[in-house]
């Protein structure tokens, strides 16, 4: 019995340990095209904790992103929309907030974007320093589906990176 409370007391405390604080500093944003609609989806993933930690900077406030909220959703789509500037084929795609969502550690905020003529070749010119200003270690990784074949093209931004181009 002993041995089973101290294994209980040993994975409380490691997994404790895991939701305090994680190693690992990183924004994933999927963009998906909808050919029908023309018209891009983006899905932002966040650990919230590292989002809110950036914005109590930013704004000098105590915030609770976990919970939902009108004011919450602003901050975010505001934040996104100062943090991320994206071009296709020389067009500025303007970001419209849809809806977030908490998974667990991860905080997930959706967009659309503009308008977007379908094409053979893409020239993907993207500005993103989403958590950049807070956390130097940073990864933000965006993977975009233009063609809906399951061939993700991915745009790594490395720590200070905030500016990539490429064409697809």
């Amino acid at each position: 019995m002993k041995k089973i409370i101290l294994l209980i007391s040993l994975w409380a405390f490691s997994s404790a340990s895991y939701w305090a604080a994680h190693p690992l500093k990183m924004c994933v944003c999927d963009v998906k095209y909808q050919a029908k609609s023309e018209q891009l989806n983006l899905r932002f993933k966040f650990f919230w904790d590292d989002l809110e930690a950036t914005l109590e900077k930013q704004t000098h406030k105590n915030l609770t992103l976990t919970q939902i909220s009108p004011e919450n959703d602003k901050l975010l789509a505001d934040f996104v929309r100062s943090q991320f500037h994206l071009k296709i084929n020389d067009a500025d795609i303007s970001l419209k907030y849809v809806r977030s969502e908490i998974q667990d550690l991860v905080l997930l905020v959706e967009f659309t974007g503009t308008s977007v003529k379908a094409a053979e070749s893409y020239h993907i010119d993207l500005t993103n320093e989403i958590l950049l200003d807070v956390f130097p270690d940073q990864y933000n990784i965006v993977r975009f589906d233009f063609f809906g074949n399951g061939n993700l093209e991915t745009m790594r931004f490395e720590r200070k990176e905030r500016h990539l181009t490429k064409q697809i």
